[in-house]
């Protein structure tokens, strides 16, 4: 089957996510880290919608032909690198450069067959948001500090430690911190 070539809201994301699933079919357990938007969509966030899901390859662990194959009889594209403007969701790997958390456990938040799904810690989402910091950025910076209360110490202490061009970035925009009422 496939998805509807608009963004997904989170119960047409879940429903996407069990056909993959099924199409998984019998095995081990197949762990995606989800990043970027998943934390906003899967957390309640209203009217948050997504064309992709943002995979953090360092926190997952699958075999990327059998994800591939599955993503496909979902009606997903998988991984596409060079279409900028894809005609239906898609699942993102993303890699650890240019994007950048921090060091994190990842959390759990689903099971769905033999599919976990996984996301990093709340502050490391807001990290990874204050260094890109476009207007749904902001959005969901508003919905994550609301939803999850997460430590700014934590949040700084995240922010010292990333590289040098992406920590100016992030401290920059740490003021949003302050200005943004939950």
């Amino acid at each position: 089957m496939n998805p509807p070539t608009s963004t997904l809201d989170r119960d047409q994301w879940f429903t996407v996510l069990e056909q993959l699933a099924d199409a998984l079919g019998e095995g081990p357990e197949v762990k995606l880290c989800l990043i970027g938007s998943a934390a906003c969509l899967f957390g309640g966030m209203d009217g948050r919608t997504s064309r992709d899901l943002d995979i953090w390859k360092p926190a997952s662990d699958y075999d990327r032909r059998e994800l591939a194959g599955a993503a496909e009889a979902a009606g997903l594209l998988f991984d596409p690198k060079y279409d900028l403007l894809p005609d239906r969701p898609y699942l993102q790997l993303i890699d650890p450069i240019p994007a950048e958390l921090g060091t994190f456990e990842p959390v759990f938040f689903e099971r769905i067959g033999r599919l976990r799904l996984y996301r990093p810690p709340i502050e490391n989402l807001i990290v990874s948001k204050l260094i890109r910091c476009e207007p749904r950025d902001l959005s969901d910076i508003r919905f994550l500090i609301s939803h999850y209360h997460p430590d700014e110490a934590t949040i700084r202490s995240l922010i010292a430690n990333l590289s040098p061009r992406n920590r100016e970035q992030a401290s920059e925009n740490l003021i949003y911190l302050t200005v943004i009422e939950p």
